[in-house]
């Protein structure tokens, strides 16, 4: 009995995740905290895109983080200091909290990035 491949003609799917750009974020590294996001988000994006307010919207992915030129138009904007932590680019990580299920207030987020774990 021969083996027989068959070959789907779909694309397929991207993994995808929900997050709310306006919830609580730390960064890894200097342990800063928004209580109110990200700052970043709150100019849009020149790398991606995005606009105001919405994750960054890479092709390949990884939009749990904001693009470089965000971060620093937020820096230079005032709404957000460079990271003081360990950082050869001075930037914060500060991946946004990711869920499998919508949520409130939430957009969806192409990434391959686990869903984030939630300590109580």
């Amino acid at each position: 009995m021969a083996a027989r491949l068959t070959f789907s003609s779909a694309r397929p799917m991207q993994p995808s995740r929900w997050a709310c750009t306006s919830a609580a974020v730390s960064c890894r590294r200097c342990r800063c905290e928004w209580d109110d996001g990200d700052p970043a988000y709150e100019v849009p994006c020149r790398g991606c895109g995005a606009e105001t307010g919405s994750p960054c919207d890479r092709p390949g992915g990884g939009n749990e983080r904001v693009c470089h030129q965000r971060d620093q138009d937020a820096i230079r904007a005032g709404l957000l200091a460079p990271c003081e932590g360990l950082s050869w680019d001075h930037r914060h990580d500060k991946p946004l909290p990711l869920f499998a299920r919508p949520v409130p207030h939430g957009m969806r987020v192409m990434t391959g990035a686990p869903v984030s774990r939630v300590f109580a």
